[in-house]
C-alpha cells in the first residue's frame, strides 16, 4: 500500500504546479485540524481549479463540519450531488449534516443512496446504525451496529474461529469476552457484565492492559486477561463461545423490552480513594469535591471542548472546590483556571486509570463534557453532569436529561452549536440547588 504523501511532498507539489486541484485537496486536509479556516480556502482553490470535480466539494464540505458551518456543508453536498449524484462520499456527508440538523429520516436515506451508489458497509451501515440507536430504535439499531466490525477492517469471528459466537443463550460453560472497544465504550458496555455472568457457567474477559488493574478487582471469578508489553497473550482456558462486548446489547436485548439492563460495577482501591480523599478535603475544609474535565482527545473533541473562562459561574459557587479529573491537561489551561481548581493531586488519569477511578471515587460529583471520565463516573455510581453537544453520540439518546447507561448522571443539552454558556449556566443552578445532597 502507498503511504499517504507527507505534508512537504505536497508543498512541493504545490510549488511546482500552483493550480493543480489534487494538489490544492492534498494540502487543504493536512489544515483542517489545526488551521480549518485555511483549509476551507485551499478546498475552495481545488473546486475553482476544477469545477466538476467531486474530491474538492467532498474536502470543502469536511472542512465546513470542523467549522460547524452546517448549513453552508448541506448546500455544498446537494451541488456536488447535482454534479454526480452517484458519488457515495457526498451522501455519506449529506447525512452527516443532517443528522446534525435532526432530520433523521433523511439522514437514514442518504445512508440507504450512499449504499446503492457503492459506499462500503461499514460505512453507510454504521451510519444508520447509530441513527436508529440515537432515535431509540434498538433492535434493528443494534443489529446493524455489528458494521463498526468491517470499518476496524477486522472480522472478530477469525480470532477463534473453531468456535460459535454467544447468541445471548445460556451457556453452561465458559464464554470469552472481547473488549475490541475503546476505553470508555468498554467501561460502559461492562455495565452489562453480570447479566452474562448470570447467563455462563465461567468467563475470560480479554481487556486493554490499562483497564486490567480497575477491572481485576471490580470482577472477583472472572479471568481477566490482558496483552503483555509484545502484544502477546498467555494461554487461554478452553471456552465454548465468544462475543464482543459491543455486541452485548444485542445479545441480551437491551432495551427491547428484555430484563438485561447496566449496572454501576467498578470497585476503585479504597485506600487510595481515602488517601487522595482525605488529602483534597484538608485542603478544601468544608467543601463539596466536583470533579472536572473540560474536553477530549478524540478526533471530534473541539466538539467536546468547553473552554477554562466558560467554567466561572461554578467556579464561584460558594461551598465547592473544583478538582482537575482531566487527562493531559495543558499548562495553558491550568493557568486559565489558576487557583480555581485544584490540580495537586498525583494523577495523571491518561496513564492511570486505576488512580483515574480512585480519583472519581473520591468526588462528591462530576462536571463534564462527554469523554473517558464520564462514563468511569457513571461505572463507579458517582452523581455526574454530563455536558453534551449539539448533535450528541448516539448513546445519549435524542432528548431529556436522562441517560439510559446511567442512573447517577444527569445530562445537560447544547442547543446552539458551540454555545457552552446556557448549559454551564444550568449545572450551575442545579448544583447550587442541590446543595449538601451529595454523600
Amino acid at each position: 500500500m502507498n503511504a499517504a504523501p507527507t505534508p512537504a511532498r505536497i508543498r512541493q507539489a504545490l510549488a511546482s504546479r500552483p493550480g493543480d486541484a489534487r494538489a490544492l485537496y492534498a494540502w487543504a486536509g493536512t489544515r483542517i485540524a489545526e488551521h480549518p479556516l485555511d483549509a476551507l480556502a485551499w478546498s475552495r482553490r481545488a473546486r475553482v481549479a476544477e469545477p466538476l470535480a467531486i474530491p474538492p466539494r467532498t474536502r470543502e464540505a469536511q472542512v465546513l463540519l470542523r467549522l460547524g458551518r452546517c448549513r453552508e456543508g448541506r448546500s455544498a453536498c446537494r451541488r456536488g450531488l447535482l454534479i454526480d449524484p452517484s458519488d457515495w462520499s457526498s451522501w455519506i456527508n449529506l447525512g452527516v449534516f443532517q443528522k446534525r440538523f435532526d432530520e433523521t429520516a433523511d439522514a437514514l436515506q442518504s445512508c440507504e443512496r450512499a449504499g446503492m451508489t457503492g459506499a462500503p458497509d461499514r460505512t453507510a451501515v454504521m451510519n444508520a446504525a447509530v441513527l436508529r440507536l440515537r432515535a431509540g430504535e434498538f433492535e434493528p439499531g443494534w443489529r446493524m451496529y455489528r458494521a463498526r466490525h468491517r470499518s476496524l477492517g477486522a472480522d472478530p469471528a477469525a480470532v477463534w474461529p473453531e468456535l460459535p459466537e454467544w447468541d445471548g443463550r445460556p451457556l453452561p460453560g465458559r464464554l470469552r469476552v472481547l473488549t475490541e472497544q475503546g476505553i470508555g465504550d468498554t467501561v460502559m458496555f461492562l455495565t452489562l457484565l453480570h447479566e452474562l455472568r448470570a447467563r455462563a457457567g465461567a468467563i475470560t474477559l480479554l481487556v486493554n492492559p490499562r483497564l486490567e488493574p480497575i477491572l481485576r478487582r471490580s470482577f472477583p471469578g472472572v479471568d481477566v486477561v490482558a496483552p503483555d508489553a509484545d502484544g502477546s497473550l498467555p494461554p487461554l482456558p478452553p471456552a465454548d463461545a465468544w462475543v464482543c462486548v459491543g455486541d452485548l446489547p444485542a445479545a441480551l436485548g437491551l432495551f427491547t423490552g428484555g430484563t438485561a439492563a447496566p449496572r454501576p460495577y467498578l470497585q476503585p482501591d479504597p485506600s487510595r480513594t481515602r488517601r487522595l480523599r482525605d488529602r483534597l478535603t484538608r485542603r478544601h475544609p468544608g467543601k463539596r469535591l466536583v470533579g472536572i474535565t473540560w474536553t477530549s482527545r478524540a478526533e471530534d473533541g473541539w466538539r467536546r471542548t468547553v473552554p477554562p473562562a466558560m467554567w466561572q459561574p461554578i467556579a464561584d459557587i460558594e461551598g465547592i472546590a473544583l478538582v482537575s479529573l482531566q487527562y493531559a491537561a495543558t499548562a495553558a489551561d491550568l493557568a486559565t483556571f489558576g487557583d480555581r481548581v485544584d490540580a495537586d493531586h498525583g494523577v495523571e488519569p491518561l496513564r492511570d486509570l486505576d488512580g483515574l477511578a480512585a480519583l472519581v471515587a473520591a468526588m462528591d460529583s462530576v462536571v463534564s463534557p462527554t469523554n473517558n471520565t464520564v462514563h468511569f463516573a457513571g461505572a463507579l455510581g458517582v452523581r455526574s453532569h454530563i455536558l453534551l453537544p449539539v448533535d450528541p453520540d448516539w448513546r445519549w439518546g435524542h432528548d431529556g436529561a436522562a441517560s439510559r447507561w446511567y442512573d447517577t448522571a444527569r445530562l445537560y443539552r447544547q442547543r446552539r452549536d458551540g454555545d457552552w454558556r446556557p448549559v454551564v449556566d444550568e449545572v450551575a443552578r442545579d448544583l447550587v440547588r442541590m446543595g449538601s445532597g451529595f454523600r
